[in-house]
């Protein structure tokens, strides 16, 4: 990472909420797509740096604005992120091509971090990225515990992130996917 590296967050203000203040301490600005500007602000106000998160509020579902506000935060930053990471639900199947066909003009070597639900591990949709873009997927299973299984807590999807940002893993699976049968209703 070097002096002012930029990074945009999809799913920030929710269990992603720690990855945009990680990136924050570590010297990012971090662009955060959102839709609820209250909650935006609230997860700003509990950051260290709160000076180093901004706001990009759009729904994803929309392309058309979507594309518009990633446009218009390259423009503000006056360049291209580093470094992407999106958790978008499967309801906005285009809202990642949108976004990646507008950064596809980045000419140096830039990170995606892929953060996916626990089915599409068995899929295994095929992501189109540029070529200068290193590829990384996350996929979000469940915990066993006793008799029982949950789903992960936004504390441990968060600090499974950082881990892959940190090291730089190709594909992980944060909890375990396995037996699937066990997977929480």
């Amino acid at each position: 990472m070097t002096k002012n590296s930029f990074a945009i967050v999809i799913g920030g203000t929710g269990m992603l909420e720690r990855v945009c203040h990680f990136l924050a301490e570590e010297g990012y600005d971090v662009y955060v797509v959102h839709r609820n500007k209250n909650k935006f602000q609230a997860m700003q106000g509990r950051c260290l740096f709160p000076h180093k998160l901004y706001s990009i509020s759009v729904d994803y579902h929309d392309e058309a604005a979507l594309q518009k506000k990633i446009q218009e935060a390259i423009q503000l930053k006056g360049g291209y992120p580093d470094l992407i990471v999106s958790w978008i639900h499967n309801s906005a199947p285009h809202a990642l091509p949108t976004i990646l066909k507008v950064v596809k003009e980045r000419k140096k070597p830039w990170k995606l971090i892929h953060v996916q639900g626990s089915s599409s591990f068995f899929v295994k949709e095929n992501t189109t990225v540029p070529d200068n873009c290193e590829y990384r997927r996350v996929y979000l299973g469940f915990v066993l515990e006793n008799r029982n299984s949950r789903w992960l807590t936004h504390e441990e999807i968060a600090s499974g992130v950082i881990k892959v940002i940190k090291h730089d893993y190709r594909e992980t699976v944060i909890g375990t996917l396995k037996p699937w049968s066990k997977r929480p209703s």
